[in-house]
């Protein structure tokens, strides 16, 4: 899709970005979607200003107070804080005052406000749209609904949720089943789902594949949600019954030494990479063979996406929507926690590795979340809440 004439570009369109979660100094990977969608917001027209708060990584008088980056109609406005355990949140506050001043000052008054996880980013959005007289919508991206999860709690929390939400001009979610688990919450609004954007210029089909044949996981490691111990003893089940393959697992977290330990316990061979930026990401998965997702729960699944763009086949285990997109001739579902049905389908994958067409692999995920996609998407939102 041609993008060279800008959709909103008469009256040069200002969008608000306020999230919890963005990448930063601190972590380059965190909240990732959220800029991928206001990446996807600036090509669609409109000038975008994300103000987000992050904890400072270096000591006090070294740090960089905060930081500019634009690119395009996109505008990054990052203030870092010390924490403490005195007066921290304070200084969070004073943060985040400075970080929505600058973005104001930058490029004036928004005309829509957009928060991204709940629910403090919404609570700012909701203030600064009253005092603005412009809309808010907010985006969804959290897991904390799930009952895999149980972090939705307290009174106040579960309170100022459904008040933001019941002023908002829009409430989108990531996800089908991420809307049901919230919908059980209590919490009510129309649905209206917004996915997550892969860059399918950057997650491609390359002609080239590691000599070994490769099972890959991309994740943070994070037990409760990612279920990691579940591939390694699929893993461990499958390795003495012939088949020559390895496993790359990509990420990193807090329970990574935990794994690592686990996987030394049972003197299995698995190659950790740790944090890989985006394209070093995107060039590991294309010389693999299969992506394997364990979780317990997820709101999206990105990386079986962008393994689908790439033209790998995936084996997931059945979480997000992720069930209306795999079939047969692209991979496997399972159900969560099952190791008897993921080692079968690992196997399965394995021998017939080459009855799999990449490019059908890829068919079709160009119109559901490539970032032409979800800038149409975003551009219908805007147009919708201004009018």
């Amino acid at each position: 899709m041609d993008f060279s004439v800008n959709m909103a570009s008469e009256g040069n369109k200002h969008v608000l970005y306020l999230t919890r979660w963005y990448p930063s100094d601190r972590d380059s990977m965190l909240g990732l979607f959220v800029r991928n969608h206001a990446k996807a917001a600036a090509l669609a027209g409109y000038k975008v200003t994300v103000a987000f708060i992050a904890e400072s990584t270096v000591k006090k008088g070294k740090r960089k107070l905060t930081s500019f980056q634009k690119d395009g109609n996109l505008t990054e406005i990052i203030t870092y804080y010390n924490r403490s355990s005195n007066f921290s949140v304070l200084k969070r506050a004073m943060a985040t005052i400075t970080s929505v001043s600058k973005a104001i000052g930058t490029n004036g008054k928004p005309a829509v406000i957009h928060a991204h996880i709940l629910t403090r980013t919404a609570v700012l959005a909701m203030l600064l749209a009253a005092w603005y007289r412009i809309p808010f919508v907010i985006t969804e991206h959290w897991s904390r609904y799930y009952d895999e999860n149980q972090s939705f709690t307290g009174f106040l929390r579960k309170w100022l949720t459904k008040l933001v939400i019941s002023r908002s001009a829009a409430t989108t979610v990531v996800s089908k089943r991420l809307y049901n688990a919230m919908q059980g919450r209590g919490l009510q609004f129309k649905k209206s789902i917004l996915p997550n954007v892969v860059d399918t210029r950057l997650f491609n089909i390359s002609e080239q594949r590691s000599p070994l044949f490769r099972f890959i996981s991309i994740t943070c490691f994070e037990e409760k949600s990612k279920n990691l111990k579940l591939l390694i003893d699929a893993v461990n089940a499958i390795r003495n019954e012939g088949l020559d393959f390895e496993l790359v697992m990509v990420g990193d977290g807090d329970d990574r030494l935990k794994i690592e330990k686990y996987v030394q316990s049972l003197s299995l061979d698995v190659t950790f990479t740790g944090t890989l930026t985006p394209e070093e990401t995107a060039a590991i998965l294309k010389q693999s063979h299969c992506l394997v997702l364990s979780s317990n729960y997820e709101t999206f699944g990105i990386v079986v996406y962008e393994a689908l763009a790439s033209g790998i086949p995936v084996i997931s285990t059945d979480v997000a929507d992720l069930k209306e997109l795999i079939t047969e001739q692209n991979g496997k579902v399972i159900p969560v926690g099952d190791l008897t049905a993921l080692i079968e389908s690992m196997r399965e994958v394995y021998k017939k590795i080459n009855d799999y067409e990449p490019k059908r692999l890829r068919a079709g995920i160009e119109n559901i979340c490539s970032i032409t996609s979800v800038s149409l998407e975003l551009d219908k939102l805007y147009q919708r809440v201004i009018q």
